[in-house]
């Protein structure tokens, strides 16, 4: 008598077409992952933007805005 599970009784393929389809699903997800669209920067977030903006709204003075835009380049 044989227990367990065997290629011949068709129970082996099915657990062995299982296993298959499980690490297809897991090395799909990790190469999703790894390969997703980079997220691109919003427009108006470029760091020339942003100083105006904060020039704009009265947090930075002339002098600074000055000072930022020379280290800025």
């Amino acid at each position: 008598m044989m227990y367990g599970y065997d290629f011949s009784s068709g129970d082996g393929w099915f657990m062995l077409a299982a296993m298959a389809i499980l690490a297809i699903a897991i090395l799909g997800s990790v190469w999703m992952i790894v390969h997703r669209p980079r997220t691109a920067t919003p427009s108006g977030s470029s760091s020339d933007d942003i100083l105006r903006e904060r020039f704009a709204q009265g947090e930075i003075n002339a002098e600074q805005f000055d000072e930022a835009k020379k280290r800025l380049g």
